[in-house]
């Protein structure tokens, strides 16, 4: 029989007026992957914060190797072999890779810092993970899939038993991934216990030995990974089943052309030249790197085109700045929104009617009442969950933040959105409202650009697919020809 390294029990956490935890009884086993599931909200990080000492339980206990706990601090958490990795790094980019491995952790006799001992170490970590990389190197030099081996190394340096990853593939390739979840196994192998927090169905599938689903702040129920199926463990997250219309699009394109490139290069692309026709969603797949976000900076004018033509609603144009792509239409959605789309700390109402305040104003004074109830409508059109207009958009939900920035595009009047990666991160759930939302704007004539490394996303939603690899067009797809094995074949490189 396994060893249990870790049990919560009747575990509670109450903030002011919210039950984030309310009665979570699990466990985790020595050298078990243990896939931690829910929709955003759902209770993971809070729970996640509690064995790694950033919260304190209101209420319930923690039991490591039979020891029970009623909170834990950094420090024990530290000392008992817990770490976590999270999707935003803590790496320093400006530290050589081997400085940040042993960062509050140096070898030596507390006067001189053993170097070489350093180097030697991060080197053998490494090697036993299979990889390649220079310790001496600067991490700010590394790829985002070598940053999160760095990561791991670090927890690896300080004896992690319980390795806690949060969505720890969102920036990878597929090879990347690949490459991951080889030094996973390995952990595994080796005795370590980790928690794998994912919203990518197939990897919880593939990497992991039991599911453990959460909803609303409460343990909802586990199972055997192998023993379960997707529509079950949907079910399980969201409380009802998906069926069959995961993807609610259906073709709303129109002959109409409304924005066109010929032959466009910059940031890094070369020779684009593609059609978007009004009620369309066309999608752009590649693999990360591959120019899908460099070619968007350049439409949305964040960066300068070299050459080429780009033409809106008819007219050629030369966009350099991003307020000449909105003042002709033109919304984009980042693939980062905390950080390129949205001010995390100001109010739902300050985020979605900032940019076009103009509108709202009479005399030199903001109309106060006009603008609350524009946004209201927002607000119930596309059920965005707030509890009041004054709620700062840092406490929305993923896919809550999502529609914000979409709000904020309407309320500007564009009509043309481009989705930079509109999924990653957010929910299965939230991820259906947001097909529908997409689906409803094409209905009304708006067209869609939609960035996604989810193929099967991109063939759900998408009217054509365009490929892009090594910052080139390398084919076009139309909807009843897609084929998931064609596309990747394409993006990564073959002709």
């Amino acid at each position: 029989m396994k060893k249990k390294v870790l049990e919560f029990r009747n575990i509670c956490k109450v903030y002011p007026g919210v039950n984030a935890l309310s009665d979570v009884s699990l466990d985790l086993y020595e050298g078990e992957i243990l896939a931690l599931m829910g929709e955003n909200g759902a209770g993971k990080s809070t729970l996640v914060k509690c064995i790694t000492g950033a919260n304190v339980p209101t209420s319930g206990r923690i039991i490591i190797d039979g020891q029970p706990y009623s909170e834990i601090t950094p420090a024990q958490a530290r000392q008992m072999g817990i770490s976590a990795v999270y999707q935003e790094f803590t790496l320093v980019p400006e530290l050589p890779v081997v400085e940040n491995i042993f960062m509050g952790n140096l070898p030596g006799n507390k006067i001189l810092v053993d170097k070489k001992k350093m180097k030697e170490e991060a080197e053998r970590i490494f090697e036993s993970f299979g990889v390649s990389i220079d310790p001496t190197a600067l991490v700010s030099s590394l790829s985002p899939a070598m940053m999160q081996i760095v990561e791991i190394a670090k927890a690896v340096s300080l004896k992690a038993r319980i390795l806690i990853l949060d969505e720890p593939t969102a920036p990878l390739t597929i090879k990347e991934v690949d490459t991951l979840f080889s030094i996973i196994r390995k952990l595994k192998k080796d005795g370590v216990s980790i928690v794998y927090i994912s919203h990518r169905m197939e990897e919880i599938f593939e990497i992991t030995d039991r599911v453990v689903v959460m909803r609303d702040g409460k343990y909802v129920c586990e199972m055997e990974t192998e023993m379960t199926s997707r529509p079950e463990l949907i079910r399980a997250m969201i409380g009802r089943s998906l069926g069959d219309i995961q993807y609610p699009h259906t073709c709303c394109a129109s002959k109409e052309v409304v924005m066109e490139t010929s032959h466009l290069s910059g940031n890094g692309v070369t020779d684009i030249s593609f059609q978007l026709h009004r009620g369309e969603i066309l999608g752009f797949a590649g693999l990360v790197g591959a120019g899908r976000t460099e070619l968007m900076s350049v439409l949305f004018g964040d960066v300068k085109k070299d050459m080429g033509e780009m033409i809106v609603h008819g007219k050629s144009v030369n966009i350099r700045q991003p307020y000449q792509a909105i003042s002709l239409g033109i919304g984009l959605l980042p693939e980062d929104r905390k950080a390129k789309g949205l001010l995390l700390d100001k109010s739902v109402l300050v985020n979605i009617t900032l940019s076009s305040l103009r509108k709202y104003c009479r005399k030199g004074k903001i109309n106060k009442t006009l603008e609350r109830k524009q946004v209201e409508k927002y607000i119930k059109s596309l059920k965005i969950k707030t509890p009041d207009l004054q709620k700062e958009a840092q406490y929305l939900s993923g896919g809550n933040q999502q529609k914000l920035i979409v709000a904020k595009w309407l309320d500007m009047e564009s009509d043309i959105l481009i989705f930079d990666e509109p999924t990653r991160g957010i929910d299965v759930g939230a991820k259906f409202e947001i097909y529908q939302l997409m689906h409803e704007l094409v209905e009304q004539g708006r067209s869609i650009i939609m960035v996604s490394s989810d193929f099967e996303e991109l063939i759900g939603m998408s009217d054509r697919i365009i490929i892009i690899a090594e910052g080139r067009i390398v084919g076009e797809v139309k909807d009843g020809d897609f084929d998931k094995e064609k596309l990747l074949d394409l993006a990564s490189g073959s002709r």
